[in-house]
């Protein structure tokens, strides 16, 4: 026996959804079930074009993101220059001469500011 496969599942279980979907709106609005239902074909429809467009968009999003990639395009904001005692502070913070607090006091920027660039310092180092 074959197997079957998620989406041939769906596929095959669509015929009686429709009917459940048409015996409930028979039931609920007899007198409006066709205009009803034509709206509701509309709305799939429309849902569908949605989705589609959508993954389209993305598609192309990624390529372009992609190509400019390529082209050593950063994304991103770009990041302020270290100050000029950043190495000299650094090295002392890892030396235990000052905290964390003072180290980033004294190059002018937050403690985690800080703690990221010597960890990108030292990345770029190795």
């Amino acid at each position: 026996m074959a197997e079957i496969l998620p989406d041939q599942e769906l596929r095959n279980s669509l015929p009686k959804l429709a009917d459940d979907l048409v015996a409930r709106i028979s039931e609920e609005d007899p007198e409006h079930c066709e205009e009803l239902l034509g709206a509701f074909v509309s709305q799939l429809f429309l849902s569908a074009t949605k989705q589609s467009l959508r993954r389209e968009r993305r598609a192309r999003q990624a390529e372009g993101i992609a190509k400019a990639k390529a082209r050593g395009v950063q994304f991103g904001t770009r990041r302020k220059p270290l100050p000029d005692n950043f190495d000299e502070v650094r090295k002392s913070w890892r030396n235990r001469e000052m905290n964390l607090k003072e180290a980033a006091r004294l190059c002018g920027m937050p403690a985690t500011t800080f703690y990221d660039a010597v960890r990108r310092a030292e990345q770029e180092a190795s």
